[in-house]
């Protein structure tokens, strides 16, 4: 049984939970244990949130995701776990992660709950509107970025935070993409909303943001204020790798065609994985290698 309710927790979706540490890593607080510490007990509390999000889903579409090819295996919708057994942990663990996030900070304790309130109006409401499905999913990750940055004290810059909204709304069109191309025709028997989208059209909002989102880290990466905050001028030079990770991201979608779930594209994709590290050393080298020579004062 617990096998089964880690499984319905979905652990590996956990990544997602990663973009809290943008906050630290972008403040240079990476390396001071005290804020290591903080942002990390808040990565633990806000994935069992997220978690127990995710067991209220899977309770409410538990008929829905029968009928699915691939959702039909999950603990509750193959009937592997007792539902109200699954609903007494669930509200056993959401209490103790949201005393744990008032205990960190407040404010943090705020937006988590606020997280989770929106997220179950998504699942009542917004995930049968088009597009705004795709865009709740979205803010959600805004939500997680500001959070990792609320609970250490720091600011988190509007240009990272339009670049993580374009990003999520591309890897969200691409599993609406990905979740027409399986389900063909009978997408819209297994999500109603299914039926108000179509290949075409996503590939042409997938495109749009693709675009946005480089800009919007093109832009960050040169403005001033990033020069300033950071201690260096040369972020530029992170732009070919953060261009071959939305390339590859395409590929993936196109060719692969794993669309459809890309928590498992990005954890499965050596070529992702590698260009993310590269990306995360080369931040760190350019924000404390001391190579910059940048003067706040003369710019």
């Amino acid at each position: 049984m617990i096998s089964l309710y880690i499984k319905l927790m979905r652990i590996p979706q956990w990544i997602k939970n990663l973009i809290l540490f943008a906050g630290l890593i972008f403040s240079k607080k990476v390396f001071e244990v005290p804020s290591l510490t903080k942002v990390s007990l808040a990565f633990v509390c806000f994935s069992l949130v997220a978690s127990c999000q995710y067991v209220f889903n899977d309770f409410l579409d538990q008929k829905e995701d029968a009928k699915h090819p691939e959702k039909k295996h999950r603990p509750l919708a193959s009937g592997k776990l007792d539902s109200g057994i699954a609903l007494a942990i669930t509200l056993i663990i959401l209490p103790i992660a949201l005393v744990g996030s008032y205990l960190l900070s407040a404010e943090f304790f705020y937006l988590t709950l606020f997280y989770l309130c929106f997220n179950m109006l998504y699942s009542k409401v917004l995930k049968h509107i088009v597009i705004l499905d795709v865009m709740s999913i979205s803010i959600g990750f805004v939500l997680r970025a500001i959070a990792g940055a609320i609970v250490i004290g720091v600011q988190f810059s509007q240009w990272l935070i339009l670049c993580t909204f374009m990003l999520a709304l591309f890897w969200g069109f691409s599993k609406r993409r990905g979740e027409i191309n399986i389900l063909k025709s009978d997408a819209g028997k297994h999500r109603k909303i299914l039926e108000e989208y179509s290949i075409e059209f996503l590939d042409l909002m997938m495109a749009v943001v693709a675009g946005l989102t480089l800009v919007s880290y093109v832009m960050y990466s040169v403005s001033a204020d990033t020069a300033k905050s950071l201690g260096t001028p040369y972020m530029v030079y992170t732009v070919p790798v953060v261009v071959y990770a939305i390339f590859r991201s395409l590929y993936i979608i196109y060719i692969k065609n794993m669309g459809h779930d890309p928590t498992r594209a990005i954890l499965t994709d050596r070529s992702v994985l590698i260009s993310g590290i590269i990306w995360f050393v080369l931040i760190l080298f350019l924000m404390f290698g001391n190579i910059s020579g940048y003067n706040p004062v003369l710019h």
